[in-house]
């Protein structure tokens, strides 16, 4: 009787251990396959890490570049207008000298003849103001005045850089044909002439 109760303490013994090593097996198994899905899950997420830190550091990049081309940018732009408005400032210069020049009485009656036709008035009133214009110079413009005007002349350069103002009797009527006006009237497409002579655009 005793030997068969071993016998069934061996057997039940050997199916516990075959079942045991079993479930050891299978959560070995378990375990490898958590561990292995842990670890492709930790390489996707640091590969993700790794591909939004390169996008966020590339979109850095490209920002600090795009901000320093816009300064750059801006800068050459101020140049440019510097050197455009020197170039402004050095005919505005050259203009206010004129009456000195053999070309005054030319420029002057032009001028007059514009701003009285501009005013089309039978007596018009002209003011004539240039810097250092002698009474020789305001004496050969007043000469080819039309009939029925008056012409004043200003001790001082209209608005600064010389110039003729024409209006009607009245006063109604006004025409500046100064440089600095005819400078203001033509000021894109002199500033754009300008630019592309020095620079070629």
């Amino acid at each position: 009787m005793s030997e068969p109760l071993n016998k069934l303490q061996n057997r039940i013994l050997a199916d516990a251990k075959s079942k045991g090593d079993e479930i050891v097996r299978e959560a070995q198994t378990k375990s490898e396959q958590i561990l292995t899905e842990a670890r492709q899950k930790a390489q996707k997420e640091s590969e993700d890490i790794v591909a939004k830190a390169r996008i966020d550091a590339e979109g850095i990049r490209r920002s600090i570049l795009s901000s320093k081309v816009r300064a750059n940018r801006l800068k050459l732009l101020q140049e440019k207008n510097r050197i455009v408005q020197e170039v402004v400032s050095t005919v505005e210069r050259r203009l206010s000298s004129i009456a000195a020049s053999p070309q005054f009485d030319e420029a002057a009656q032009r001028f007059v003849l514009e701003a009285v036709k501009a005013v089309d008035s039978e007596q018009p009133v002209i003011r004539l103001g240039f810097k250092d214009a002698t009474k020789e110079n305001l004496d050969s413009v007043e000469k080819m005045a039309p009939k029925g005007s008056k012409v004043v002349f200003e001790d001082e350069p209209i608005d600064g850089l010389g110039g003729v103002v024409a209006s009607d009797a009245g006063g109604r009527v006004f025409f500046n044909n100064s440089f600095k006006s005819r400078l203001e009237r033509l000021d894109h497409q002199l500033l754009t002439m300008i630019s592309a002579t020095i620079f070629g655009e």
